[in-house]
C-alpha cells in the first residue's frame, strides 16, 4: 500500500511539474484583449478497509483516478465572453491491476470499457458557451451549467443538468459532477423596481436537446459497476439454490433522439432580493434524468456461478424517460436574532426549498407503472461559530440539513413503489473549520438515510501547501439496517483515499 500510493504521488508531481513550467504564461494577447488559460491536474487513490475478502469490493488498493481539467476564457468586446473548458480523466487501476489474480475473478477488469477512460464527447468537452450582457440582459448560449437550489450534498430543486456519479463517493468534489449540457439562457434584470424589491430578474433556460444525456449513476455488477458494484442480493429460486448476486442490468430504454421536440426542456426562475432575503420561484418541465424501468423476466438471465460459487443474476428492464414537471421555491436570508457575541457575532443562514412535481411515473413492486404528485421540501442552516476551546483563532462553519420526499396518494393495497416510502426523510450534517492560516482544512460530513436506517459517513483533511499544491486524504464510511436499501448495498465499499493537486493559471 505505502509503495503504491507513493508510486502515484510521484507521478502527479511529475506531470504536475510539467505544467508549472508553462504556467507562467497563462495569459495571452489575442487581438488586444486578454485569454486567460487556467486548470489544475490531480492523482488520486483510494484503498479498502472492509478487512474480510468479499466477492463485491477488492482488498488493497481500488482506483488510481487522473483528472487534468483545463478552462480558457477570452472577452473580444466588454460585453461579450467566451469560455471553454475541458477535463481528461482516466483510473489507472486498470493497468495496475491488469494481472491481478483477484481482480480478474471478481470480474473488475471486465469494467474497464465503462470506467477506464472518458472519451465521450461530452465528457472531454465539459463547457463551451459564448456570454452577452447588453444593459439588463445576461445571454449564455452553449454547453454549460444552470444551478438552482440551496442544497448541499444532494439535488432538490437543481434538476437542469444531469450528474455523473458513476465513480462514487470518495472525494467527490459535487461541482465536478455535475454535467454541462447544450442549453440557452437568457436572464433579464429588471432597472425600475418597486421600492419594496430590492433586486428583480427574469431567467428562461431552453435545452433543444443536442444530445440527451442520463444521470450517469452507479451501475450494477462488477463488470460495469466496477468497485462501486452495490452488494444487492435476489432469491432465483427454493433452498438449496443459493440467494444470487445481482450482477450487470441490460436495458432496453426508449430516449428522445437528437433535436427531437419530445425532449425539449423549458425552465422559467423569477429571483428577488426583499428585506435582504433571496426568494426565487422555480418552474421546470423537461424529461426525468432517470428512467422509469420494468423487469422483463423473459431476457434475464443468470450466470451459474460468481468468485465465491454464487449465481449473478442479470436482470433485463424495459423502460423509458418520464415527464418531469413541477413548481417550486427557495428563500435563503440571514436570522439575525440569532447572532451572538459568545459564538462569534455571525447571524446563521437559513435556506429553505419546496416543490410540487406533478403527476410523476413511479416503478411498482408489482412490475408495473403508476402516476402520482409528489412534495419535495428541504431546510438548512449555515452557522459560522467560534469554539476557542478547540479552534481560538477560526470559525467553525456547521451546517445541518433536512430533506423529505413525500409521494402523494401512495398505495394503500401492499404495493410498493421500488425504493421509496411514502414519506422519505434524510438529514445531512458537514463541520468544517481551518487551522494555520486557513492551510488545514478538517472536515466531517454525515448523511443520515432515516426511512432506510442506513448511514453515510466522510472525514476529511485538505493541506494547502501553497497556491498551486493541494494534499488531501480521507475515509469513507457506510452502514445500513435494511439488506439491499439504502447505503447498506455500499456496507463492504468502506475506504481511505488521497489525492494530490495542482493548480496552474
Amino acid at each position: 500500500m505505502g509503495k503504491a500510493l507513493f508510486t502515484l504521488i510521484l507521478a502527479a508531481s511529475i506531470v504536475a511539474i510539467g505544467f508549472a513550467g508553462t504556467s507562467s504564461g497563462a495569459d495571452f494577447d489575442v487581438g488586444g484583449k486578454p485569454l486567460t488559460v487556467m486548470g489544475y491536474v490531480t492523482q488520486g487513490t483510494a484503498f479498502s478497509i472492509t478487512g474480510k475478502d468479499r466477492f463485491d469490493s477488492p482488498k488493497d488498493m481500488q482506483s488510481a483516478l487522473t483528472n487534468v481539467f483545463l478552462e480558457s476564457a477570452y472577452r473580444p468586446t466588454d460585453d461579450i465572453k467566451l469560455y471553454v473548458s475541458g477535463m481528461f480523466t482516466a483510473d489507472w487501476i486498470y493497468d495496475i491491476k491488469s494481472n491481478n489474480r483477484e481482480w480478474v475473478d471478481k470480474g473488475f477488469a471486465e469494467s474497464r470499457k465503462h470506467l477506464y477512460m472518458d472519451n465521450e464527447y461530452w465528457q472531454l468537452l465539459k463547457e463551451g458557451h459564448v456570454t452577452w450582457t447588453p444593459p439588463n440582459w445576461n445571454i449564455r448560449l452553449g454547453k454549460q451549467i444552470v444551478s438552482w437550489g440551496e442544497t448541499d450534498g444532494f439535488r432538490l430543486m437543481d434538476q437542469i443538468n444531469p450528474l455523473d456519479q458513476r465513480r462514487g463517493f470518495s472525494d467527490v468534489e459535487f461541482e465536478n459532477s455535475i454535467i454541462p449540457t447544450w442549453l440557452a439562457k437568457f436572464e433579464y434584470f429588471v432597472p425600475n423596481k418597486p421600492s419594496w424589491i430590492q433586486d428583480l430578474g427574469f431567467e428562461f433556460v431552453f435545452n433543444p436537446n443536442v444530445t440527451f444525456i442520463r444521470n450517469q449513476s452507479i451501475e450494477t455488477g462488477n463488470d460495469k459497476g466496477g468497485i462501486w458494484a452495490p452488494d444487492a442480493n435476489a432469491v432465483i429460486g427454493p433452498p438449496p439454490i443459493p440467494e444470487a448476486h445481482v450482477g450487470s442490468a441490460n436495458y432496453d430504454l426508449d430516449k428522445p433522439r437528437a433535436f427531437n421536440s419530445s425532449g425539449y426542456e423549458y425552465a422559467f426562475r423569477v429571483k428577488s432580493v426583499i428585506s435582504d432575503a433571496i426568494i426565487t420561484l422555480n418552474y421546470y418541465y423537461g424529461l426525468d434524468k432517470d428512467p422509469v424501468v420494468k423487469l422483463n423476466q423473459a431476457l434475464t438471465s443468470v450466470d451459474p456461478t460468481s468468485e465465491d460459487g454464487r449465481p449473478i443474476l442479470h436482470p433485463y428492464y424495459e423502460g423509458r424517460y418520464p415527464l418531469f414537471r413541477f413548481a417550486g421555491a427557495t428563500f435563503s436570508r440571514d436570522i439575525t436574532p440569532l447572532k451572538a457575541s459568545f459564538l462569534g457575532n455571525v447571524a446563521p443562514v437559513l435556506r429553505l426549498e419546496a416543490f410540487y412535481a406533478f403527476n410523476n411515473t413511479f416503478a411498482t413492486s408489482t412490475n408495473e407503472f403508476a402516476r402520482s404528485d409528489e412534495i419535495r421540501w428541504a431546510a438548512g442552516v449555515d452557522w459560522k461559530v467560534k469554539v476557542p476551546l478547540l479552534n481560538p483563532r477560526a470559525y467553525f462553519t456547521i451546517s445541518p440539513q433536512y430533506y423529505q420526499r413525500r409521494i402523494l396518494d401512495y398505495p394503500s393495497d401492499g404495493v410498493k413503489f421500488n425504493g421509496l416510502y411514502e414519506t422519505n426523510n434524510t438529514t445531512t450534517l458537514m463541520i468544517n473549520t481551518s487551522y494555520f492560516h486557513n492551510k488545514l482544512t478538517p472536515s466531517f460530513f454525515w448523511m443520515r438515510d432515516w426511512s432506510n436506517r442506513a448511514n453515510f459517513t466522510r472525514y476529511q483533511l485538505i493541506y494547502d501547501y501553497s497556491n498551486e499544491w493541494h494534499y488531501t486524504a480521507g475515509a469513507t464510511l457506510f452502514s445500513g439496517e435494511k439488506p439491499n436499501q439504502g447505503f447498506e448495498v455500499f456496507h463492504n465499499k468502506d475506504q481511505i483515499y488521497f489525492k494530490i493537486s495542482y493548480k496552474f493559471g
